[in-house]
């Protein structure tokens, strides 16, 4: 009878197991170093390829290559000039920011004008001055031409009143066509015109055309055969060179902001605009929910016509803190607070724990020590060229030099090593070393 070949697989299993089961477990795996003596001496020995990190010099046992020393927070000279390392000083002075916003131009509503007949009637002419939404207006200009019957009997009455040389009502209907700011009808009729059905409403001021708001004004330009009540508002002026701006703060930044700061102003078709002055005017008391900053209004005039209604602009605003990191006077330096300031480079973080890496000690043959510093941030800071600094609120002293381009592979040896990092606070207490795959 044959032998069934599913009988031999199981067979050929249990002997298998049977015999590891038997051998020695130095002969299985190799035993693990103790690192306790890395732990102090901040050495451990890393394949090049980072197949092995073990306690001693020797070959890497994954790839046969010469395991390389690497001692944390040191770096001989050829290091240095490889990576490229930079430092930075810590320093003390006054933290002074750039603040940016972006908002949108409309124009300041604080300058509408009103047109509104002060008579009734039907316009039966437009003039060229309201043929488009956004022409401008001059003062005294022609608007539309009405058909009024109340006009029409006035001119009757007055006519009347100055054949029969009575002044007194001569000068009460010349009062009522002052109301209706039409002066030059009277005037006409006084000189011995004859009455007309038409009269003309002019410009009270100078202005553009603007889109009319609100349940008392119209919303578009005057129609022929459109029906015009008295005291009704037939268009809206507003000043073409004065604008309002309406900016958002970040949150962060809400607390730098307040009224009567100077505001540098740029668009993205006009470029910088240094001859526009622009201030804080006012600052909303609560926070937008939906984009998480605050609203800020910024009033000015632009008389060269740079800025449009709707037009995107970057608004920049110098600010310098205070003790208690809100926005100081500007023009008082003794308002201003004292801080320890470093790059933002020089943070290495994981948004809970903050380090950074202070030279400890300089050698004449070019290498260089460092340790580890443990920080309490305080707010980030750009200026006006983009650069940014942190406020250091513990954890580095005036004068203290810092790594601000190499920092991560300090680090990284550091963690190698076994030695304090900014993953791994206890250092090698924390981190066991890696092991053959």
């Amino acid at each position: 009878m044959r032998w069934p070949n599913s009988l031999t697989f199981f067979l050929g299993l249990a002997a298998g197991g049977i015999v590891v089961a038997l051998l020695p477990e130095t002969l299985l795996f190799r035993p693990t170093e103790a690192h306790s003596e890395a732990a102090t001496t901040g050495e451990r020995y890393a394949c090049p390829m980072m197949d092995f990190i073990g306690n001693k010099p020797g070959n890497c046992p994954v790839c046969g290559m010469k395991l390389v020393k690497v001692t944390a927070g040191e770096m001989n000279a050829e290091q240095v000039r490889r990576v490229g390392l930079q430092t930075s000083i810590a320093t003390l002075g006054p933290a002074i920011a750039t603040v940016r916003a972006y908002g949108a131009v409309r124009y300041d509503d604080r300058t509408a004008v009103a047109v509104i007949p002060r008579i009734g009637g039907r316009v039966v002419k437009r003039y060229p001055a309201v043929l488009h939404m956004g022409n401008l207006v001059e003062e005294g200009d022609a608007l539309v031409d009405i058909y009024s019957p109340e006009a029409y009997a006035a001119q009757g009455e007055l006519a009347a009143a100055v054949k029969l040389g009575d002044k007194r009502t001569v000068e009460a209907i010349t009062a009522r066509f002052n109301r209706w700011n039409l002066p030059n009808v009277a005037a006409a009729i006084v000189s011995g015109a004859d009455p007309v059905d038409t009269v003309t409403i002019t410009s009270p001021a100078s202005g553009r055309i603007i889109q009319g708001v609100g349940d008392t004004m119209e919303s578009g330009l005057p129609e022929v055969g459109k029906e015009i009540m008295p005291d009704s508002a037939l268009l809206r002026l507003i000043d073409p060179h004065a604008f309002m701006v309406v900016i958002h703060v970040p949150e962060v930044h809400a607390r730098w902001v307040s009224v009567g700061q100077a505001v540098r102003l740029a668009s993205d078709d006009a470029g910088e605009l240094p001859d526009v002055e622009a201030s804080v005017s006012w600052v909303s008391p609560e926070f937008n929910l939906e984009i998480r900053a605050l609203e800020v209004h910024l009033h000015l005039t632009d008389p060269h016509e740079r800025l449009l209604p709707g037009s995107l602009v970057n608004a920049r605003f110098q600010v310098a803190l205070s003790r208690e990191l809100t926005a100081a006077d500007w023009d008082d330096r003794s308002t201003w607070g004292q801080f320890i300031l470093v790059p933002k480079t020089a943070i290495l973080s994981t948004g809970v724990r903050n380090v950074a890496w202070k030279v400890a000690e300089r050698f004449k043959d070019g290498r260089m020590r460092f340790e580890l510093a443990s920080l309490a941030l305080g707010p980030r800071l750009e200026d006006e060229d983009g650069n940014d600094r942190y406020i250091i609120r513990a954890g580095l002293d005036a004068g203290d030099e810092v790594a601000t381009q190499g920092a991560f592979l300090i680090d990284s040896q550091a963690q190698l090593a076994g030695s304090p990092s900014l993953l791994f606070p206890m250092g090698s207490k924390a981190a066991s070393p890696a092991h053959a795959h």
